[in-house]
């Protein structure tokens, strides 16, 4: 993390009263300041977002609804057409911006688990002792964790390049949701019209039987998208899922073509990290179907890209 990018907004007593009027709700005193700071985060990220000429849904916010503030814990902002922010609180409290390259490790943000899913990103907020001023010290694109260390988190910076894809790109894969039955549209289990038990017979049976580094803590998941190229080919596309332990997880992707024919001896298929950096790839040249595997951290993101000559197709995951 670029410990000395921050962005500083001046909390004004009209933000801290309202804060403490939603304060006040609540006999808890957990839940009652964990309230202030997320009405005083909500504002500090907004104030961010009309400095960078982003538009925002601030008055929708769920943290303003009576009932969503006391059944749950988010602390979102919406960005029109787009999603959402989460903001994340941080602690301890921040004596100056300018300290934390020496106490940054001491620092945690918290993010409710209730936001793991369906957000844009998250923003690390803290604040100084006296709530006077509001700290936007980091950036993150996705969570897994209600407590992880400031250290981790990105420059704030890399906000703006996930809201510009959000414009022209579809929603990732979140392959999370596939362990627990939650599949997004046109993934299904593979069609009986693709060659895949003769070229890869092992698959059919447990996860142990693929050739992994080590054994999968739950049952792997495999679900497949039909693709069709310009020239009418089609080929479907598998992904399988294998949680190895809490922190790992191993992918398979395979691309397989119809009953009949073959892949085109021009694809190529590629694995890319979020800078679309190539990790891995390989090229059909005749063979009878393609196959990658790979590991993943519960918070990386990865790109799927396929490519024949000028004409190309990308999806995007994470876990």
């Amino acid at each position: 993390m670029k410990l000395n990018t921050f962005f500083t907004v001046p909390l004004t007593n009209h933000q801290r009263d309202v804060a403490k009027i939603f304060r006040q709700r609540y006999m808890q005193t957990t839940k009652a300041y964990r309230v202030y700071r997320q009405v005083l985060a909500l504002h500090a990220v907004n104030f961010y977002a009309q400095c960078m000429g982003i538009t925002t849904d601030f008055n929708i916010s769920s943290l303003w609804n009576p009932v969503q503030q006391l059944l749950s814990d988010v602390t979102e902002l919406p960005i029109p057409g787009l999603g959402t922010l989460e903001c994340g609180l941080v602690e301890p409290p921040i004596a100056h911006p300018t300290s934390l390259d020496k106490n940054s490790h001491d620092l945690m943000v918290y993010i409710s688990p209730e936001a793991f899913d369906n957000r844009l990103g998250y923003i690390a907020v803290g604040f100084s002792e006296t709530y006077d001023y509001a700290y936007l010290l980091g950036f993150r694109e996705t969570v897994s964790s209600s407590e992880t260390p400031l250290t981790s988190w990105n420059s704030l910076t890399g906000l703006f390049p996930v809201l510009s894809q959000s414009r022209s790109s579809p929603a990732r894969v979140r392959l999370r949701h596939w362990l627990q039955d939650q599949f997004q549209a046109g993934w299904e289990r593979l069609s009986d019209e693709f060659i895949w038990e003769e070229l890869f017979p092992e698959t059919r049976t447990p996860v142990m039987a693929v050739t992994f580094r080590n054994p999968s803590i739950q049952a792997g998941i495999q679900r497949a998208k039909q693709l069709q190229f310009s020239d009418g080919q089609i080929v479907a596309l598998e992904v399988g899922v294998y949680p190895l332990s809490e922190t790992e997880i191993d992918i398979r992707v395979q691309l397989i073509p119809a009953v009949g024919s073959s892949l085109p001896s021009d694809l190529n298929m590629m694995i890319l990290d979020y800078q679309d950096d190539v990790i891995m790839q390989t090229q059909s040249r005749g063979t009878p179907a393609l196959r990658l595997e790979f590991s993943v951290e519960p918070d990386e993101i990865f790109k799927l890209k396929l490519q024949r000559e000028t004409v190309s197709l990308v999806e995007t995951f994470s876990f």
